[in-house]
């Protein structure tokens, strides 16, 4: 029996980063690891503002930006994401987290 697509999407959080506020931050996807061969700023696809609106207007300018604040964002991108807790009463083990 397939895998339900939606248990494997990725998943967005907000967080706050000194200097620039608050941004949606979605974990990469199989789509962005293969473009991040050919495009540099591939992470910038992974960032919006809360509103839904693209947190740069050309993903170009991100090579534009502090160096200090890029790596801040490219660390919030890239954070390891804890597993869920399998459901109560499954007899799954907890599968070990990479945070």
């Amino acid at each position: 029996m397939p895998i339900d697509i939606a248990q494997l999407r990725s998943r967005s959080r907000t967080v706050e980063i000194e200097g620039v506020g608050k941004l949606v931050v979605r974990e990469p996807t199989l789509a962005d690891a293969t473009c991040s061969s050919t495009d540099q700023y591939w992470w910038v696809r992974c960032v919006t503002c809360p509103d839904g609106t693209p947190f740069l207007s050309n993903p170009a300018e991100a090579g534009q930006i502090r160096s200090d604040l890029a790596a801040a964002l490219l660390a919030e991108v890239n954070r390891p994401h804890p597993t869920d807790a399998p459901s109560e009463g499954s007899g799954a083990s907890r599968a070990p987290s990479n945070g």
